[in-house]
């Protein structure tokens, strides 16, 4: 039996703030590893802890079908209903370029929010990671 007590990880801290959960995708997922066009899901528990599961979809293309992404939500609010009724979910769309939005991340941001709301997907952020860096996709 194992006497030593658990080992503290950075990843059970919540991140409450759009900068924390940007400093947290940068601390899991390498420039390196945003060079291709894919979306990257990241669950919160109700304490805004990172959950231990991460689900990455390869090769999305830049306009979205809005029957897929209504489907995707669909998929997110069954697996957030069996969370706890506080869990969120983190949307990451990943491309090459510069960090900056172009108008098909944008197209996908507001599929993605707009599904997620018929869906009653609780989104805590949808956000862009490009090998230049990290930025949250907020509307204004």
């Amino acid at each position: 039996m194992d006497a030593s007590p658990p080992r503290y990880s950075p990843f059970a801290d919540p991140v409450r703030t759009d900068a924390e959960i940007l400093d947290r995708i940068g601390q899991m997922i390498p420039a390196s590893a945003r060079e291709w066009r894919s979306l990257v899901l990241f669950f919160l528990d109700g304490d805004a802890r990172t959950l231990p599961v991460v689900v990455p979809i390869d090769d999305v293309p830049e306009d979205p079908e809005p029957a897929v992404i209504e489907n995707l939500c669909w998929i997110l609010s069954q697996v957030l209903s069996e969370q706890e009724p506080d869990a969120s979910v983190v949307i990451m769309l990943t491309r090459p370029g510069p960090a900056a939005p172009d108008s098909n991340d944008l197209t996908w941001r507001d599929r993605m929010s707009d599904a997620a709301a018929r869906q009653r997907v609780r989104v805590r952020l949808v956000c862009l990671a490009t090998p230049d860096g990290l930025l949250a996709l907020t509307r204004t």
